[in-house]
């Protein structure tokens, strides 16, 4: 497995950012959406374009989810040449920077309440799509439990979050780098936190397909922060809860942001 940059391992599910190292300058300034970010030097020319995208994932054939509405996009969209699907990125991004907006307006006005009622929807969102991708797909026999849940990482990195990634695959765990998130040059660092809740839906729902095979998930550093890549780490004989737990942790910085009423 590939050594991430420096971070806090104590914290699995998301350590505490550490600056980059090799001597590269980062200008703290504000994403889209308001929130500090860090650009990286090396983020915009990480090799992304080189990287290959999608075939490992025919060794687990998942499902897509949306898959009638893909069709249609295929078939309505994309066929058409004049179509520019740059365009479906911009609305994606509006989509993505609308939930931001929703999710703070909530914690303005209904504090922890309106905080864990948004959370608790993301969630609900992601372990559908990914139960809509295993739905009728048998677990894969014989194949190791690391490279099971790598080739699942990859399906939700390519597919669900249209990411270009670099995976790693060893005894007892399993890496990924994220070359490209479309969100790398929209959000900053504290949006990513909309990610996450979808994610624990996702890994419910992986839980529920595989087995509980005891993996945790951690980040070790991202575009967004300050690094030229996101960095991800699956480890295998942990509580299979530290992604949550951070989660958690993230609740709680949230709510000492919110503005004091006088």
């Amino acid at each position: 497995m590939r050594s991430a940059a420096p971070r806090d391992v104590g914290r699995m599910g998301g350590p505490t950012i550490a600056p980059p190292t090799g001597g590269v300058h980062v200008t703290e300034t504000v994403a889209w959406t308001g929130t500090p970010v860090r650009p990286h030097a090396q983020a915009r020319d990480n090799g992304s374009a080189d990287l290959a995208w999608g075939g490992r994932r025919e060794r687990l054939p998942l499902n897509w989810p949306f898959a009638d509405a893909v069709e249609g996009y295929r078939t309505k969209a994309l066929a058409n040449p004049q179509y520019d699907p740059a365009s479906t990125f911009v609305w994606g991004q509006m989509m993505a920077v609308a939930v931001i907006e929703m999710l703070l307006a909530a914690e303005r006005e209904f504090g922890a309440d309106g905080h864990d009622a948004m959370r608790a929807a993301l969630r609900r969102v992601g372990e559908r799509i990914a139960t809509e991708m295993v739905d009728g797909v048998a677990p894969p026999e014989g194949m190791a439990p690391e490279e099971a849940a790598s080739l699942f990482a990859s399906w939700i990195n390519e597919v669900v979050y249209a990411s270009v990634e670099a995976p790693a695959v060893e005894e007892g765990g399993a890496s990924f780098d994220i070359h490209y998130c479309p969100h790398e040059d929209v959000y900053g660092a504290f949006d990513c936190r909309i990610q996450r809740y979808l994610v624990e839906g996702m890994i419910t729902s992986a839980q529920g397909y595989f087995g509980d095979q005891g993996f945790d998930v951690a980040f070790a550093t991202t575009i967004p922060s300050g690094s030229a890549t996101c960095h991800f780490d699956i480890t295998r004989g942990g509580t299979g809860n530290a992604w949550f737990d951070y989660s958690d942790r993230l609740r709680d910085r949230a709510l000492t942001m919110l503005p004091t009423t006088p």
